[in-house]
């Protein structure tokens, strides 16, 4: 990487952990947000800042090319639901969605990162900064799931891998056999809260990646918010593949699992057993 290089960034923790670790690396920062609600933190690390929406191609290359930036990298969750803002969209941008036959989140994003490099523009895999938050299989916490909890905690996984690869979403629930809920546009946190108000206490939930997962176009994550999500309906465990889903805040959220007596466990996607544990 050269001295100066673009942030497109999105909501959640990782666009600042991204900025931070570039701060320490000398790097001067130039961050374009793609969401409103992106940290505000980010403004203080970086040496220009400015809120684009993500269908204003044209704006978003003038960014670029003002700051004179030849290399970017993407970082932070992005809301779905502005691919049916379409009467939003610059030329540009109803240009780059006409090409897809079928519009998914993954495909829009990968059509961006190919449009930015034909423009010139290096566009960084920021996979070296995921790899201390993949977890390893097995349990992250000592609360051992019952038998029931364990069975539905691998239906949601087994749910989930399906749903991912479909391009439908990346997280299911599962309560006695049942499944309860799977994620839309809504994303996760809101898709637990209305697992809960169906079913109740109980519910078993896991988020997965997908078998073809690039880390350049999405990486799925939890946190803080989603064990807190978790904890408010009284779920009973969380399954996230290992590997490919990222854990933020680990410490304190497995802090508050422990106390609220919900179990957390990596799971490989080809196990062909129950995870055991300890």
């Amino acid at each position: 990487m050269g001295g100066r290089i673009g942030i497109i960034a999105g909501t959640g923790k990782f666009p600042v952990l991204v900025a931070r670790e570039l701060k320490k690396q000398r790097k001067e920062l130039f961050v374009l947000a793609v969401e409103p609600e992106a940290d505000p933190e980010l403004a203080a690390l970086a040496s220009a800042f400015r809120y684009l929406p993500p269908w204003s191609l044209a704006a978003i290359l003038d960014f670029l090319e003002a700051n004179k930036l030849e290399e970017v990298l993407l970082a932070g969750k992005v809301n779905p639901a502005w691919l049916l803002k379409t009467e939003e969209f610059d030329s540009l941008s109803r240009g780059l969605l006409g090409k897809f036959s079928r519009v998914t989140g993954a495909a829009v994003i990968q059509g961006f990162i190919d449009f930015l490099r034909s423009q010139g523009v290096r566009v960084s895999d920021p996979a070296p900064f995921f790899e201390r938050y993949f977890c390893q299989p097995g349990f992250l916490t000592p609360e051992v799931p019952s038998q029931e909890a364990l069975s539905d905690g691998k239906l949601a996984f087994d749910l989930a891998c399906r749903l991912a690869d479909l391009e439908i979403g990346q997280v299911a629930a599962v309560k006695r056999g049942v499944v309860v809920a799977v994620e839309g546009l809504e994303g996760t946190d809101k898709m637990i809260a209305r697992a809960g108000e169906l079913a109740g206490e109980g519910i078993a939930v896991a988020k997965v990646g997908r078998s073809l997962q690039q880390t350049a176009v999405d990486v799925p994550a939890v946190g803080l918010e989603t064990v807190r999500s978790l904890v408010a309906v009284k779920a009973s465990c969380l399954g996230i593949e290992a590997g490919k889903v990222a854990f933020f805040d680990q410490e304190e959220a497995l802090a508050i699992a422990r106390q609220a007596r919900l179990a957390i466990l990596a799971r490989p996607r080809d196990a062909a057993e129950e995870l055991s544990h300890g």
